[in-house]
């Protein structure tokens, strides 16, 4: 079970460790937030083979900054990622997507505004859970580091056993990606964006970038380029303005 404690900084605010079942799994959370809670939520989402601590700690660097801004923040690890429950050859985008949704819900239903947030296939979970009945016209904002449009590139089968970077998987998870679409989902989604992709992304080409940053700029919503810098992790001071100017975003919606 989780345990709630007060931190020891200057600024009170409330952490719980634990795990919550869904879909017959433990999933691990982090949830923390002011001790006077503002209702205000961001969820955030990691990428393909990460965890709740994003890459090179941003997540858990960016959850201190938005707690003391007065948000509520949840950490979690996808199923059969980090700390969760299940084996990576059985990684599912659409359970993923499935548990995003979950998770919204629970804090929409519990009064909170809600903006969502991820990295890579994060962020493309997130887009895509914004347009599920559950969420649809819900989510105040989103905030998108390097998207993961690049579902298209595998011409595998669903039964395709892959490798990368030490973890087997199987093409399912590229499958039910595509499945699920996440361009038609962003054209649709009517919220806040801030969009962050590297220049030199070696996941997602610049043809896929440039088109994703088309649709948010039709819809007159920012994004960054971030000069020289690959998918992730980000350097120390660049990521520091990417921090600002979400904050700054998120103001306007909460």
């Amino acid at each position: 079970m989780g345990r709630s404690r007060p931190s020891n900084r200057t600024i009170i605010f409330m952490e719980k460790v634990y795990f919550e079942e869904i879909n017959n799994k433990k999933i691990f959370c982090y949830f923390s937030e002011p001790g006077i809670s503002q209702k205000k939520m961001v969820i955030m989402s990691h990428g393909f083979r990460g965890s709740s601590l994003g890459p090179a700690r941003q997540f858990v660097d960016f959850q201190k900054i938005l707690n003391k801004e007065g948000y509520s923040v949840l950490r979690f690890d996808q199923a059969c990622s980090g700390n969760s429950d299940g084996d990576y050859i059985d990684v599912s985008y659409k359970e993923w997507v499935d548990t995003t949704v979950y998770f919204a819900k629970k804090y929409l239903d519990l009064d909170f505004k809600v903006a969502l947030m991820g990295q890579s296939m994060g962020a493309a979970v997130s887009i895509v859970a914004t347009n599920r009945p559950e969420l649809k016209n819900k989510i105040s904002c989103v905030l998108l580091w390097v998207p993961g449009v690049n579902d298209g590139d595998f011409k595998g089968d669903a039964e395709e056993i892959c490798e990368e970077d030490g973890q087997k998987y199987t093409g399912k998870f590229w499958k039910e990606a595509q499945d699920e679409d996440s361009f038609k989902a962003l054209e649709e989604y009517a919220g806040g964006i801030h969009l962050v992709y590297g220049e030199k992304d070696r996941y997602v080409s610049k043809d896929l970038r440039e088109r994703v940053i088309e649709v948010v700029k039709k819809k007159g919503e920012p994004y960054m380029v971030l000069k020289g810098q690959d998918h992730s992790p980000w350097a120390f001071d660049l990521v520091q303005e990417v921090y600002k100017q979400e904050i700054e975003k998120l103001a306007r919606y909460f």
